[in-house]
């Protein structure tokens, strides 16, 4: 019997534990993600009154309300997720001042340079590889600029992180030896991607996309020191001696600034 590799990555719908805590940080119940900060410090030389964002991947709006708290309070935002349940989260965390869509990044329905900037933070890494074409669709929806968060590597990786089926759904888990994890193929049941691309890989694929793109890309490193194992979890990333570790991934995160 096959697995179906295609879809047992998308493990996003089931994990309603993880929308529950956007959401949290989208009303204010849990502090805003260091991340959202520094997407705020890095965006406040290229913001301009009356511009219009799209953020893809938005989950429950948590970004959003860093956006209104220190950029600009009547930001035009637009957010797309592919997880149904974290749009209603953020349809009922903004009501009608924001417009929340469920899509994929892979087709936007959005006309050639709708907003004019487009952001994506923490998604690239769990889509499956290669990142051409959600990275030539976030280009494409832009006017003028795309912001991108996502981890590097000093080499190209493929990660699985593999889960038990039904891992995040809020119901009780088989015990480790109870559970099967990998079907007859070897490939795992359920799993995300957690994948890690060098800077030289990226800026290869923004060149055949555009040449004339003009790309800067920045560590997202001038944050607080923060330990998220507090709030979600053994596994949740947290700051040691610097750096940002998840589990025992060691992770370089970055911000990528395209400018069209």
């Amino acid at each position: 019997m096959k697995n179906k590799t295609n879809k047992n990555w998308k493990v996003w719908d089931k994990a309603v534990g993880y929308s529950d805590l956007l959401y949290q940080r989208a009303i204010g119940e849990l502090p805003e993600m260091e991340s959202a900060k520094s997407l705020c410090r890095l965006l406040r030389p290229i913001y301009k009154k009356n511009m219009k964002i799209l953020d893809v991947g938005c989950g429950a709006g948590h970004y959003l309300r860093s956006l209104r708290l220190r950029l600009d309070e009547n930001v035009n935002y637009t957010g797309i997720d592919a997880t149904k349940y974290s749009i209603d989260l953020a349809k009922k965390a903004f009501g009608q001042t924001a417009e929340f869509f469920q899509g994929d990044i892979l087709d936007l329905k959005f006309s050639d340079g709708t907003f004019d900037l487009v952001l994506c933070n923490n998604v690239i890494l769990h889509l499956p590889p290669p990142p051409f074409k959600a990275l030539a669709e976030l280009i494409r929806a832009a006017k003028k600029y795309v912001i991108i968060r996502t981890v590097f590597g000093q080499r190209n990786y493929v990660i699985k992180e593999v889960r038990q089926p039904g891992e995040g759904s809020g119901k009780p888990l088989l015990r480790s030896g109870q559970a099967e994890l990998f079907g007859r193929d070897g490939q795992p049941l359920s799993y995300n991607f957690f994948n890690m691309y060098s800077e030289e890989y990226l800026r290869n694929i923004f060149k055949k996309i555009d040449k004339k793109l003009k790309i800067k890309i920045r560590a997202d490193d001038k944050g607080a020191a923060f330990d998220n194992r507090k709030i979600a979890g053994s596994l949740a990333t947290r700051v040691m001696a610097g750096q940002q570790v998840a589990g025992n991934l060691i992770l370089d995160w970055r911000f990528i600034v395209i400018k069209k």
